[in-house]
């Protein structure tokens, strides 16, 4: 009777050990399913403060959606295709927002960096046709952190978080813009501002934010684009023709503001000498005047030039090979 009891006794305790393990193990699922996992898979910082988000907590935040792809440097076009996420905006604003003097570096898990200007982060991009791959010319984008592409989850391989940009019009973008594998967003002052200096009949300068504010202006002969075979690849560089640069320094005032081009003295002659650190090239004034095929460019697929290439290049089909000089950081009038 005695062992009878002990054996029921020890059973009730094996079942409520058992039923409590259950029960533990539920609640334990139930409330990981409530409150979300705790794992951090995303970080933007400013100079103010850094946030920092789950998988759950970004896709708690207002989301967006809409249709983006790219096209490759070999001219492969990948999409369009329907991206969700959460507007880049809304989270810059949850640590002060971006200036006109920073830049935006996104860090993959991997350690590879994109980084993008303020005007890029304000949509002002390189569009392509999405069927053709054709250039558009600068167009608005929405930029997303995208978690969802075509209603599933980023793929591994290139998530779980991407940047994409998307437009109304589903256009394509350089594929080097959708930066994969993000993890970290980090705000920063411009690093590689730089100047250009002008010497001519007058003297000026262009910087980085100018240049790029004149890329972006849509106003006619103001942004050029120009396709170069490299290697395997078909590079777009982004310009300003030649003749508008050298109308600042050519002594041909129209007001206090604006500058036109003096024929008059580009067809009586003169060289044009574009320096870098080591060697130049020096073109006729008579060649370039109103000639869109001689381009200062200062970005490539959509990237401002960086190290030894920065801060301009010559490009354009007037230019054999050799001329198209890299680190332009002088431009002279030579009467």
């Amino acid at each position: 009777m005695i062992n009878k009891q002990r054996t029921v006794f020890i059973g009730s305790i094996f079942v409520v050990l058992i039923s409590g393990t259950i029960i533990g193990v539920y609640f334990g699922v139930f409330h990981e399913k409530q409150t979300g996992d705790t794992d951090i898979i995303f970080t933007i910082q400013s100079a103010i403060t850094t946030k920092k988000y789950t998988m759950t907590e970004l896709m708690e935040l207002e989301s967006v959606e809409g249709y983006g792809g790219y096209k490759k440097a070999t001219g492969t076009i990948v999409g369009s295709s329907l991206y969700e996420g959460v507007s880049l905006d809304v989270l810059l604003d949850e640590v002060g927002g971006i200036s006109s003097d920073e830049d935006l570096k996104a860090i993959a898990s991997d350690g590879w960096t994109v980084t993008y200007t303020s005007q890029m982060i304000s949509g002002n991009v390189v569009a392509y046709d999405n069927e053709t791959g054709d250039n558009q010319g600068i167009k608005k984008f929405q930029i997303l952190l995208a978690y969802e592409v075509a209603g599933s989850n980023i793929p591994s391989d290139d998530g779980p978080l991407r940047i994409a940009f998307i437009s109304e019009e589903g256009y394509l973008t350089d594929g080097n813009l959708w930066a994969k594998k993000v993890q970290t967003v980090e705000i920063r002052e411009v690093v590689n501002m730089w100047s250009v200096y002008l010497y001519g009949l007058t003297n000026d300068s262009i910087d980085r934010s100018s240049f790029e504010a004149a890329l972006c202006s849509g106003e006619e002969n103001h942004s050029i684009f120009f396709v170069l075979q490299e290697g395997t690849r078909n590079n777009t560089y982004q310009g300003i023709p030649l003749w508008i640069i050298i109308s600042l320094i050519d002594g041909e005032l129209e007001d206090s503001t604006h500058y036109t081009f003096n024929d008059t003295l580009a067809f009586q002659g003169y060289d044009i000498i574009l320096k870098n650190n080591e060697e130049q090239i020096i073109l006729d004034s008579y060649d370039i005047a109103r000639n869109n095929s001689y381009i200062l460019t200062a970005k490539r697929n959509s990237v401002f030039l960086e190290s030894n290439e920065a801060p301009l290049r010559i490009v354009g089909s007037s230019l054999t090979s050799s001329q198209m000089i890299y680190g332009i950081i002088e431009i002279w009038i030579d009467l």
